[in-house]
């Protein structure tokens, strides 16, 4: 019994420890082979996240530098834009620099122009000499009564200086009894004087004046007519004072129109040119000495651009 019994302890011992090394060795080989699908699984999850993330980055790289050159591209418009605007600044200062001085320039510089009533007359040739003796232009408001002096209207073109109209007859009571009659005489004098010159005369002074107090027909109504045919009339602002029955000396007509010339930025002087002015053919040459001695002072021949003095509008 006793062996019987040691030998079934015996084999009952042996079996556990089988057991028990079977046990250990599928623990063994079970643990490591989940614990590596456990890590397989997680490197695979892992794997996949960090797959997603470096796309996503690379998606985000590729958005970035789009940006990026987007933002270039509007820097460099922008610096563009700033250099076209800091141009555009710099030409419009300039621009405005140059008007400001030519305004400057302009509103500094006096204008004088002389201009000769009546005429041609025995004095016209003498009274053209002096001037291109001193290298000035004057205006000529000339009347077709003196036919005799044909040669000298176009003297007078020839040289370069200006040529107005002064009406065709010079008689107050006959160009001023009507309308009709002023457009009569207007369209006389125009027709002589393009017919002699070969000049469209644009410019009028009406006898007298515009502020005349003679005329028996409307001085706004007549100038309103004048301008309607295209011509600018032009009064002065500047007497000769050779204008009166009283013979002036050459001092004082030059003295008369130097106290004018001050008073204005821009001078319209008037003078006339007939057999009686003698006194102003004189003092002509003193009178240019004087004015040219001035600083910023031109003399001028009067223009259809020339700014109209007028003593009565046609409004």
């Amino acid at each position: 019994m006793s062996d019987t019994s040691n030998t079934e302890r015996r084999r009952r011992r042996v079996k556990r420890l089988k057991r028990m090394i079977v046990g250990t060795f599928v623990v063994m080989i079970t643990f490591p082979t989940a614990f590596s699908i456990y890590v397989g699984c997680k490197l695979h999850v892992t794997n996949n996240n960090l797959a997603e993330m470096t796309s996503q980055y690379e998606a985000q790289l590729g958005i970035t530098g789009e940006l990026q050159e987007k933002l270039s591209e509007e820097i460099k418009q922008r610096e563009i834009a700033e250099a076209e605007v800091a141009e555009a600044a710099v030409s419009i200062n300039i621009e405005q620099h140059e008007e400001i001085n030519s305004f400057v320039e302009q509103d500094n510089t006096k204008k004088v122009y002389l201009t000769f009533d009546d005429g041609p007359s025995i004095y016209t040739g003498q009274i053209l000499d002096i001037l291109d003796q001193y290298g000035v232009k004057a205006t000529f408001f000339v009347t077709g009564e003196h036919s005799d002096y044909e040669e000298m209207f176009k003297e007078i073109v020839n040289r370069g200086h200006s040529i107005g109209m002064h009406s065709n007859t010079h008689i107050y009571s006959e160009i001023y009894k009507s309308k009709e009659n002023f457009e009569k005489d207007f369209f006389a004098i125009r027709d002589y004087i393009m017919k002699t010159t070969g000049v469209n005369p644009v410019i009028y002074r009406f006898p007298g004046g515009s502020s005349n107090t003679v005329s028996a027909t409307d001085m706004e109504e007549l100038c309103r007519f004048v301008e309607e045919q295209g011509v600018t009339y032009f009064d002065w602002n500047v007497s000769s004072g050779d204008a009166t029955s009283q013979t002036l000396s050459a001092a004082r007509i030059v003295a008369n129109c130097m106290a004018g010339i001050n008073n204005y930025q821009e001078s319209v002087i008037l003078m006339h040119d007939t057999s009686a002015k003698y006194s102003t053919v004189a003092a002509l040459p003193v009178l240019i000495e004087q004015i040219q001695a001035m600083e910023d002072v031109e003399i001028l021949p009067i223009t259809e651009d020339t700014e109209a003095v007028q003593h009565k509008t046609s409004e």
